[in-house]
């Protein structure tokens, strides 16, 4: 994993704005590694890049239906933003799941649909 040695480093993709809002609309608290940026990079293919999520083990013991309610949320927005649109659009995320192996963490890459992405949940939960 790479480390950032400042917060200047961070750069989102636009969509950060949009699952902001989302998550608050649903009551999942998203806090943002670096702080608030201005830095956002956009995409000109017609494929979706979302941000990077994380799961702490914490979060995942303390509220289980929160990947699943999470993924819901991310799975609706994709299928959103991509209506209409002609052609296979895929979807691009990273999630970063906390083990129970203090320091220890696992990174899930997806690439796929919206609906492919409600699969996860059982991964996800498998991983702590």
């Amino acid at each position: 994993m790479e480390t950032v040695v400042s917060a200047d480093q961070f750069i989102f993709t636009e969509r950060v704005v949009d699952l902001n809002k989302l998550f608050k609309q649903n009551n999942i608290s998203a806090i943002h590694l670096g702080g608030d940026t201005e830095l956002y990079q956009s995409r000109k293919d017609a494929d979706i890049y979302l941000p990077t999520i994380f799961f702490s083990l914490s979060l995942i013991s303390e509220n289980p239906t929160i990947v699943s309610i999470s993924l819901n949320v991310l799975s609706s927005y994709i299928s959103d933003f991509l209506k209409g649109s002609f052609g296979r659009k895929t979807a691009h995320v990273d999630f970063y799941i906390e083990t129970k192996e203090k320091g220890r963490m696992k990174k899930l890459s997806y690439k796929g649909d919206a609906e492919g992405l409600k699969e996860l949940d059982k991964i996800i939960k498998a991983f702590k």
